[in-house]
């Protein structure tokens, strides 16, 4: 059977982008810009995420593309694969999120060592990726589509909506903690296979 799956990040996201980079007016134009470039660095991550693990998976026609209008909705970014295995659906769906998870790790690194605007806002944008993603999916599109990410792991694991929020809060809630202590003690993860999906805690000692 060839199905098409399918992986997008809203055009509710320039929204947020937009929220963020209002407050930077005041600090002038190059500030403006560095957080446009961590915003399309941000989901471009997310994308090639998605796409990777296509192809790790053995899926056909992998793409991804940019700016797209789909049903009438404009996406920042759209992933695709065709006829993915049955066990690869939910790594492929959770794929995006594991890749910000990632980058907010390489974010929170470079930040320290040099807290440029760039930084700054590539660390919110991927540090809090996977809560407005399913504030948007869950209680303001009230999709269910799976082709967004958390509703896709939400149908692929049996999870309620409320329980992947609270993945998603408690995420956002550790690297909030993290970036604003200085303190990795507790690191929160979301790991893909090529049949699995993982979400932990490492904690340091």
């Amino acid at each position: 059977m060839n199905k098409k799956y399918a992986f997008k990040i809203s055009g509710f996201t320039f929204l947020i982008t937009l929220l963020v980079t209002s407050s930077t007016w005041a600090m002038g134009l190059s500030d403006v810009f560095q957080t446009g470039a961590a915003y399309l660095s941000h989901v471009a991550a997310h994308e090639m995420g998605h796409s990777a693990m296509g192809h790790m998976a053995g899926g056909e026609n992998v793409q991804t593309n940019f700016f797209q209008t789909q049903g009438g909705n404009f996406f920042v970014g759209v992933s695709s694969a065709d006829t993915l295995d049955s066990e690869a659906v939910l790594p492929f769906r959770a794929a995006g999120i594991a890749a910000s998870n990632h980058t907010y790790n390489f974010a929170l690194s470079n930040y320290r060592a040099q807290p440029t605007t760039y930084n700054k806002a590539l660390l919110f944008f991927s540090g809090t990726d996977f809560l407005w993603y399913s504030v948007w999916s869950f209680y303001i599109k009230g999709s269910d589509d799976p082709s967004y990410d958390p509703v896709g792991i939400s149908q692929e694991t049996g999870l309620s909506s409320e329980t992947v929020m609270s993945v998603a809060l408690l995420q956002t809630a550790l690297n909030a903690f993290r970036a604003y202590s200085g303190d990795d003690t507790y690191e929160p993860f979301v790991s893909v296979a090529d049949e699995r999906m993982g979400f932990g805690i490492r904690v340091r000692f």
